[in-house]
């Protein structure tokens, strides 16, 4: 089943590497702590840690002096890009793997790419470990991170999506601060937000290009079935009245130029940040990864207030969701240090968080308020990031936890993406594109049973 989603020569290679060299697997029989406080007489031992994030942006300067305070015998070398890019840094790790570079702690931002280095046993289980500590996951974490019945990472910051909203323009359009609304009041209030004549131009609203979630927009706050293909992995997902009504809203949006031109996206390689930021779109569907970048930073400081809305939802009468996922903190299966390794995840994933001071944990002994106002205040500018209305959607959004997508899902997304921009860009019908869409991926699920 694995070989027919390896299509990319950086995991093939680190199929390869792993199958010839062995993976080996931790007993879990060790004190989590050697080398801390508590342990030994032994040398420090320093731990290889891969992410995308930038270092400098997201404190990790303070995670590292931190947990080194606690733990002086593990020093941590925090490995990014910087570029916060982390389809390249997936690249570079599966590159690294391949190569038998040393690694031994590797961050993930998607189910996506964790469930497939997953498959390739890139990463260990964690559950001899949980299980010395007699943990039980979860009274601990709000995101379930299990794959196969087992463990391969714990969950690192807490993502909903929301809609972040600049407040200037919110105003200028005379409109209130929606706390409940659909998606084609979202629309509503782009069209009355953009302004296309005069020196100050922008749109409504910006789409990102990922497939996951702006090519799925209504699709992804369902109860059940929020993927391109079921829960239970056996059927396309695509003759869905919330995939329809999903396409609907691109099309409507594109149609009314109420948002930035999809072909201007595609052409320019446009950013979401940035469009944001230079205020060329008044409001975008993203994350709460997204609330310290509002406030600003030193060198580029927050120059309008934000404000936060809840997820839109398809109909009046269902429930205000959002998805409640994370990015994944794990462990990488040919690590030399596993039990440093293991030690500094369960640090990160809890305590580490909170003094890093810039996302909302998993962790659910985390104070919510008391994190938020840690993010607010580190910022540039904590005036620009309006406190109430983002907890107002933290506190009365059913969080529904995100599934682990099939270990194929790229494939997947990759054919959504195709018969979306045919649809975006060529002028492909509603009822085409879907039905092309669902007997396409029906393809490509049964060839992976």
């Amino acid at each position: 089943m694995v070989k027919k989603w390896l299509k990319s020569s950086a995991i093939a290679l680190t199929t390869a590497a792993m199958l010839l060299s062995g993976c080996s697997s931790s007993t879990g029989t060790k004190d989590t702590n050697t080398g801390s406080n508590g342990g030994s007489n032994k040398e420090p031992v320093t731990i290889k840690v891969h992410t995308w994030y930038n270092l400098e942006n997201e404190k990790f300067d303070v995670v590292k002096s931190e947990f080194e305070k606690q733990y002086p015998n593990i020093k941590v070398d925090f490995i990014s890009a910087g570029d916060n890019n982390s389809n390249e840094h997936v690249k570079k790790v599966d590159l690294a793997a391949a190569s038998n570079e040393d690694m031994d702690v590797i961050m993930f931002s998607s189910p996506a790419h964790y469930v497939q280095r997953i498959a390739v046993g890139m990463l260990e289980p964690l559950d001899d470990y949980l299980n010395n500590e007699q943990l039980k996951f979860d009274d601990e974490y709000a995101v379930n991170t299990q794959e196969n019945g087992k463990y391969y990472g714990l969950p690192g910051k807490s993502v909903n999506f929301f809609v972040a909203i600049n407040e200037d323009h919110l105003k200028e359009a005379g409109l209130p601060l929606p706390t409940d609304w659909t998606w084609d009041e979202y629309l509503e209030y782009a069209k009355k937000m953009t302004k296309l004549g005069g020196e100050k131009k922008h749109y409504g609203t910006y789409f990102h290009t990922w497939t996951n979630p702006f090519a799925m927009l209504g699709l992804v706050s369902k109860l059940e079935n929020g993927y391109l293909v079921t829960d239970d992995y056996k059927s396309a997902n695509i003759l869905n009245p919330a995939m329809r009504k999903s396409l609907e809203i691109r099309l409507q949006a594109e149609k009314d130029q109420i948002a930035t031109p999809y072909a201007e996206v595609l052409s320019q390689k446009m950013n979401y940040r940035p469009q944001y930021f230079t205020q060329a779109a008044s409001m975008i569907a993203t994350g709460t990864f997204f609330i310290p970048e509002v406030g600003g930073t030193d060198k580029v400081p927050a120059t309008f207030r934000t404000v936060f809305a809840p997820y839109p939802k398809v109909n009046k009468e269902d429930p205000m969701t959002t998805t409640i996922s994370s990015d994944y903190v794990t462990m990488f299966s040919k690590s030399k240090h596993k039990e440093e390794a293991y030690t500094f995840i369960r640090w990160f994933t809890t305590e580490g968080l909170m003094v890093q001071g810039r996302n909302i944990p998993s962790w659910k002994k985390a104070n919510m308020e008391e994190a938020l106002d840690k993010i607010i205040s580190a910022t540039a500018n904590p005036e620009m990031i309006d406190k109430e209305s983002a907890l107002n959607f933290l506190k009365n959004s059913v969080m529904i936890p995100a599934k682990n997508p099939p270990a194929y899902s790229a494939e997947v997304e990759k054919v959504m993406q195709e018969e979306f921009d045919r649809m975006m860009l060529q002028g492909q019908d509603i009822d085409k594109t879907m039905n092309a869409a669902q007997e396409r991926i029906q393809k490509v699920i049964d060839s992976n049973q």
